[in-house]
Formats: C-alpha cells, sequence, structure tokens
C-alpha cells in the first residue's frame, strides 16, 4: 500500500449488554442479548409507540375540540390517512407495535363503542 491509499477504518459498536464484548447486531445488542432482551425490548416500543399516539389524540381533540372523535375514528379506519396526519408523533412501526394485538373486526368493535366520558 503506498501513501496515497487510504484504507477505510471501520468501527464496530460493542453490545451494550454488561460485561459483553460481542459486536451489536440489533438495537445496540448482540444477537443473543437481543433475544435475551426481546421481551423488555418490545414492551419499551409499545409504551413509547403508546404515548406517541396520546400525543397525536391531543393534537387531533386540541386542532379539532367538536368534531376529534370523528376525525380519530376517521384515521384509524384509513391507515394511509392516518399514516400522513400522524407522521411526526410516530412512526409506522409503532403503529404496528400499538395494533398488533388488534385484528381488523376487533377495530370496528373499538371505534363503534368509543363513547366521550362527560367528565372529560
Amino acid at each position: 500500500m503506498d501513501a496515497n491509499t487510504t484504507m477505510a477504518v471501520r468501527k464496530i459498536k460493542i453490545c451494550k449488554e454488561r460485561k459483553c464484548n460481542n459486536a451489536s447486531t440489533t438495537m445496540g445488542y448482540c444477537r443473543i442479548h437481543y433475544l435475551k432482551n426481546w421481551r423488555k425490548i418490545k414492551e419499551a416500543q409499545k409504551k413509547k409507540a403508546l404515548k406517541n399516539l396520546n400525543k397525536y389524540i391531543d393534537h387531533i381533540m386540541n386542532k379539532n375540540p367538536k368534531g376529534y372523535m370523528d376525525v380519530i375514528k376517521e384515521d384509524i379506519r384509513n391507515f394511509d390517512q392516518f399514516n400522513r396526519k400522524a407522521e411526526g408523533y410516530f412512526t409506522e412501526d409503532e403503529f404496528y407495535d400499538v395494533m398488533s394485538e388488534v385484528g381488523e373486526d376487533d377495530v370496528e368493535k373499538i371505534i363503534d363503542s368509543i363513547k366521550i366520558d362527560d367528565s372529560f
């Protein structure tokens, strides 16, 4: 190798699990520790997604105080529209994290049973 040739140095990130020196491959963990912590990681992702969904709903309520329920129902039914409006509040993956346990029929039941609490 001559003086004009440079080699790119690639840095390897280390797993964030204590006392592990393996290379990080997924979300800051090595493969083994990602699997070990998978449940904790998924729970944290769902909590974050729910928090962001609440921010989105608060935004819709403030923007459209009289008809916010209709807007929210329509957004939930139309995923593309919901995605455009919710951009900036959470990612598509976070939406799936929240909605992954709810089937399409369940969404309709939830939407139909949404009621405004008078004490709100």
